[in-house]
């Protein structure tokens, strides 16, 4: 397993499809403090400071940018083993493909705590080049651990998605669509049992993120049904993986030494015994 997740980091560093999850990582605080600037003046937050820029950034993260990042990376690494037709190959060394996935899904989920990382980074460099106050050593260290904390847990919302995906080759970018819509939706569940059981404010409730500015939200978050809600999701990836001994073949031409035959061609072939 660790061989696998190994040479996933390894392929990941030739990917451009990172470039993506840098780009969106960036762009989260900046969204931020866009929006704090251009915002009218009943709306926005006078006591704007780091701090809030950094949660602003952890809700922007989890309802925008890392459902579709997270889904979109974790499918595209997938669907690489079939575009690149290595799947059969590495499939005889010999590993199950249930094993394969494991180690692909365990790679993909430690990179989006990296791209966690990577955006509190980020959004402290653009809280001090914007010249916002209140930067403390708290304020870092709490930060830190809701953006880890929130990497995991949307991570873990997206699980299935991407699990389902990588059993059928090019369903990554219909999944990655489906993740962005489940994660916009999340500023819509202001209350009651819905709002305690979507894994993607579920993820908020976990984390012990206060999300009451965002969505103006009228009740507590139960934090017992959070992680039954995000443990949900862990075991249906897992029972996804689990049937997912065969792996869905694309449909493609038949070739014969490398050159796409046109359908009369393959009957003159069968008929000739080829």
């Amino acid at each position: 397993m660790l061989s696998i997740i190994l040479t996933e980091f390894q392929k990941i560093k030739r990917y451009h499809i990172l470039l993506i999850g840098i780009i969106g990582m960036t762009l989260s605080p900046v969204l931020g403090l866009v929006t704090q600037n251009v915002a009218i003046e009943e709306a926005r937050n006078p006591n704007f400071n780091i701090s809030a820029l950094v949660d602003s950034t952890i809700w922007n993260n989890a309802t925008i940018f890392m459902p579709v990042i997270f889904t979109l990376i974790g499918g595209y690494l997938i669907n690489r083993e079939y575009t690149d037709d290595t799947l059969k190959n590495v499939l005889t060394v010999p590993i199950s493909f249930p094993k394969l996935l494991t180690g692909k899904l365990a790679a993909i989920g430690l990179l989006s705590v990296v791209l966690g990382i990577y955006s509190f980074i980020i959004t402290i460099i653009v809280g001090i080049c914007a010249g916002l106050p209140g930067m403390s050593i708290s304020v870092l260290i709490s930060g830190l651990l809701y953006m880890a904390g929130i990497s995991v847990c949307i991570y873990a919302a997206v699980l299935p998605i991407i699990s389902l995906c990588g059993r059928i080759p090019g369903l990554f970018m219909g999944g990655s669509i489906i993740a962005f819509i489940l994660g916009y939706c999340s500023m819509f569940f202001k209350s009651g049992l819905l709002r305690n059981i979507y894994p993607f404010l579920a993820a908020f409730t976990v984390i012990g993120f206060d999300t009451t500015s965002y969505i103006n939200s009228t009740g507590n978050a139960n934090v017992a049904l959070g992680f039954v809600s995000l443990g949900t999701m862990l075991l249906i990836s897992v029972f996804i993986i689990m049937i997912s001994k065969k792996p869905v073949e694309p449909k493609t031409k038949h070739k014969k030494a490398g050159i796409s035959l046109r359908p009369a061609q393959r009957e003159r072939l069968k008929a000739n015994g080829r």
